[in-house]
């Protein structure tokens, strides 16, 4: 494996206004140099599509407008069908990374064996759970893994934000987003790259800020969309069992 392997980060955007100017601004300034970016503008309506142009003078950020909104999940996938590097990170368009991000993530690539890397999020209150979890790299077990998944407010988490995934990995196993859904799409997504995984890596140092962003899809679901997460979460079960 390279020194330095590519790390290709994938930023769905929709209607996210000055938000995204922070986010952006937050991935320009990694320290990590040897990383490309999908864009993906969803059919925004408020003038975000005009500040996602405005990173495409760099050469390592691809730009991508959809004609008609169709969703994250989609988006994602536009841009992990599109990966050349190593690893694939997805950043929500209107988070934060912290300037060594990426840098961290390399890091992790590098302590050997590696399918899936977690650093350390800060989201409110859930701050709180990876304090609890020392400092430096350390390895999880599969099981463990997956427990971290399921588990509400983990400092590992179902989230795919607060990780990196091995491409050729989600490739051989056909592991994709879930076009179908609205919600908890990031939960099914991490726990079937779990199952297909041996190799955990986890630095609960915080790299990722999440924002609560009035009108996110996490303040606006509807009770539909709960009930789907909750199916969701019974079909996460059946996977994990005999792990």
């Amino acid at each position: 494996m390279a020194e330095t392997p590519l790390i290709t980060v994938v930023v769905p955007t929709y209607n996210l206004g000055h938000y995204f100017d922070d986010s952006l601004a937050s991935i320009q300034a990694q320290t990590y140099a040897n990383y490309e970016v999908y864009l993906i503008d969803d059919a925004s309506t408020d003038g975000t599509a005009k500040r996602v142009d405005a990173a495409a003078s760099d050469e390592r950020y691809h730009v991508i407008h959809f004609d008609t909104h169709r969703g994250v999940s989609v988006a994602r996938n536009y841009g992990l069908d599109r990966a050349k590097g190593e690893f694939v990170t997805f950043v929500d368009g209107d988070d934060q990374l912290e300037p060594d991000f990426l840098s961290t993530i390399a890091d992790g690539i590098a302590q050997g064996p590696a399918d899936v890397i977690t650093v350390g999020y800060n989201w409110g209150r859930w701050f709180e759970s990876a304090r609890a979890h020392g400092n430096g790299w350390q390895r999880v077990s599969k099981r463990a893994m997956f427990d971290a998944v399921r588990a509400r407010g983990d400092a590992i988490g179902g989230y795919v934000w607060n990780k990196a995934f091995r491409v050729a990995l989600l490739r051989e196993n056909k592991i994709r987003y879930d076009e179908s859904l609205a919600l908890a799409e990031d939960l099914l997504f991490t726990t079937e790259a779990v199952v297909a995984s041996d190799n955990f890596w986890f630095n609960p140092a915080v790299m990722y800020q999440k924002i609560n962003r009035p009108g996110s899809t996490i303040h606006s679901a509807t009770g539909e969309m709960r009930r789907t997460e909750q199916q969701v979460r019974r079909h996460m079960d059946e996977l994990g069992r005999g792990l």
